[in-house]
């Protein structure tokens, strides 16, 4: 990396630290997401059929069909799921969002139990927990927001709190990393976070015209792809391409400010330049008439000098007041110490000349015991503590040293009084200096011809001060825009160095995958297709009935949706196969029947999806049909999930 940027070792590491790039490629560990339970609770409303609901709904692993009439709940589902997994539904309605009293949604994340509990009021979140359990089945019992039997690892009391902590939980739970891309018009560094790894779970409708995930914004759609393919430093590239790209556009914006800012100087300067020069030229021609006449210039010049001279000195004179003041301070402490230690010497000496006959307290007298104890053991008579022996030669040098520090004291408050004294004079002088010197410089002003040269005086100043700052052309830096330049080749040789391994590891890969979804697309009823390829980009060109190849987005919706369901199965599949396991293994498609999928073609997909399970253990594909029909004979009974009997909806 040093070779390729031209930057030191040391200054590399610096950089690759301040940008949390690994010093070795770290590959990503397998993930899997699977829903177990869902259950709703609460009560229909302004319907026939309404009145309170308790629905528990649990999904297999494998294919899973939701199947029920159009508007009884299907899609529903999977937008609840969908709430509960990713922050927010994408298309919950209203009305079923007035009806729910509280959800609990129970998943592993990784092969660990968690549960989402929801209480809600009036269609938002008054209350909601993420819990970890030890085991599926004492996740289930866990009831409420507050079990036993569980865990709570993040709480939330609104919508967008919970948002928050769901994202925050999958992205560290799933090992990924918010995709970050840079934004020329704006300016910013964008971040796409969980819910845009979640369109490569649940891919939208044929309608929209992007291949994987929600959008195909920033080239989201083929960063998702390589992620998900666990090509090698993939969502490493993302963050390095958009903190280049965001220091390539400051650098482009900081040139093109010095450059503008260059020409206005020159602009600037030629105007300062003609403005100096009519004013020496008046000047000269009035110097011609006033040769007698002392300079504005030089008195008001002087002014300016004794009032900085001032200002100095009276900082001076305020300086020395403070050392004067605590100097007079540290004097009359030393006093009082000195004064209290001869008073308690004087106490002390006194007191120990007593001979107390009894308690001056309970006037108990005291004995002869007591007073012989204090004349042996030194123990007071009265309160039988030890008594200290005489100190009076101690407390003599305590007071020849404590006089000593008190004249050192007044010595120094004398020096401080005179230093402050000095100061006090050279202030007085100069103001006394100063006020005559201004009333120099208003006589001088008062002059009709002094006043004109003064005023030409000060646009000489003026300009000659304007072209001091502003730096002719010869000696301004050229604005190269390399304030970030080490910054910016040491991530732009990263991004080369990255680039090229994604290429190489993607050669065999996307080899692979562009014929596996043209054989499951044939499969699905594009009978006509030839031949596709599909690149880094998620970019798919489909060639198809001996037409020149054409691009995913131009597909009619039913086809669109059966590529999308296709290049999916083969993500999966080919990842399989080589043993690619990122991908969470969860996967939600609605509406197998819509944009007009024919009977055999949704057959061959339900087929394909069954096939894919079998050959992808733990893999779950929840899916919804309105067609009763479409998964007889193909599903096991528990992963049918049907209206009960008597009713047409599914919760």
């Amino acid at each position: 990396m040093t070779t390729a940027s031209g930057v030191d070792a040391a200054t590399v590491d610096t950089i690759f630290a301040s940008y949390g790039v690994p010093a070795a490629p770290v590959a990503a560990a397998p993930r899997n997401l699977r829903v177990l339970r869902l259950r709703l609770w609460g009560k229909k409303r302004d319907i026939p059929e309404g009145g309170a609901f308790d629905t528990t709904l649990k999904f297999p692993t494998g294919l899973v069909m939701a199947v029920a009439p159009n508007l009884k709940g299907k899609t529903s589902v999977l937008e609840l799921i969908t709430w509960c997994l990713r922050g927010t539904p994408k298309a919950l309605q209203q009305d079923v969002l007035a009806w729910l009293d509280g959800i609990e949604c129970d998943v592993l994340v990784n092969d660990v139990p968690h549960g989402i509990r929801m209480r809600l009021s009036e269609g938002a979140i008054a209350d909601a927990a993420i819990l970890q359990a030890n085991s599926v089945e004492a996740l289930a019992d866990a009831r409420g927001h507050s079990p036993v039997n569980a865990r709570v690892i993040a709480r939330a009391s609104s919508n967008a709190e919970y948002d928050v902590e769901i994202q925050t939980f999958m992205l560290d739970r799933l090992g990924l990393e918010p995709i970050l891309a840079y934004a020329a018009k704006t300016g910013v560094v964008q971040t796409h976070a969980w819910p845009s790894y979640f369109g490569a779970i649940y891919p939208p409708a044929g309608g929209e015209k992007v291949l994987i995930g929600e959008t195909a914004y920033a080239g989201l759609a083929g960063r998702l792809l390589e992620v998900f393919l666990d090509l090698p430093g993939a969502a490493l590239l993302t963050r390095v391409k958009a903190a280049r790209d965001r220091l390539a556009a400051e650098d482009a914006k900081q040139s093109e400010q010095m450059k503008s800012a260059a020409d206005t100087d020159r602009l600037r300067r030629d105007e300062q330049q003609e403005r100096l020069d009519k004013a020496k030229s008046a000047l000269a021609k009035l110097a011609a008439d006033s040769k007698a006449l002392p300079s504005v210039m030089d008195i008001a010049g002087r002014v300016t000098s004794l009032s900085l001279r001032l200002a100095d000195v009276e900082a001076d004179r305020r300086g020395a007041d403070a050392l004067h003041r605590q100097a007079k301070t540290n004097r009359q402490a030393d006093e009082r110490r000195l004064n209290n230690l001869r008073e308690s010497a004087v106490a002390r000496r006194l007191f120990h000349g007593l001979d107390p006959q009894s308690c001056p307290r309970c006037e108990t007298p005291v004995t002869e015991e007591r007073r012989s104890a204090e004349t042996d053991s030194h123990r007071c008579a009265v309160c039988t503590s030890l008594i200290s022996v005489d100190n009076s030669e101690e407390d003599d040098e305590l007071v020849d040293e404590l006089s000593s520090v008190l004249e050192a004291s007044r010595q120094a408050e004398r020096e401080a009084q005179r230093e402050l004294s000095e100061a006090n004079s050279i202030v007085e002088k100069l103001a006394a200096e100063l006020t005559a010197a201004e009333v120099e410089l208003r006589d001088a002003q008062q002059a009709t011809i002094a006043a004109e040269r003064f005023k030409l005086e000060q646009d000489i100043a003026r300009a000659e001060g304007a072209l001091e700052v502003l730096q002719p052309p010869s000696t301004q830096a050229t604005p190269d825009g390399s304030g970030n330049d080490a910054e910016q080749r040491v991530l732009s040789s990263l991004a080369d160095v990255l680039e090229a391994d994604l290429r190489a590891a993607s050669v065999g890969l996307f080899a692979e995958l562009g014929p596996e979804i043209a054989e499951i697309a044939k499969r699905f009823g594009i009978a006509s297709v030839q031949d596709i390829k599909v690149d880094r980009r998620a970019a798919l060109r489909i060639s198809k009935g001996g037409a020149k190849p054409d691009w995913f987005s131009n597909q009619s919706p039913g086809e669109r949706l059966r590529l999308r369901i296709a290049t999916v199965i083969a993500l999966l599949r080919v990842g399989a196969r080589l043993g690619i396991a990122t991908h969470p293994g969860l996967l939600m498609l609605d509406s197998l029947r819509a944009e007009e999928v024919q009977d055999d073609d949704a057959y061959a997909i339900v087929d394909e999806l069954v096939d894919l399970a079998a050959q992808t253990p733990g893999l779950q594909m929840l899916t919804t049909t309105a067609d009763m029909t479409l998964p007889v004979g193909r599903l096991p009974k528990g992963s049918i999930l049907a209206p009960p009997e008597g009713h047409d909806a599914l919760w």
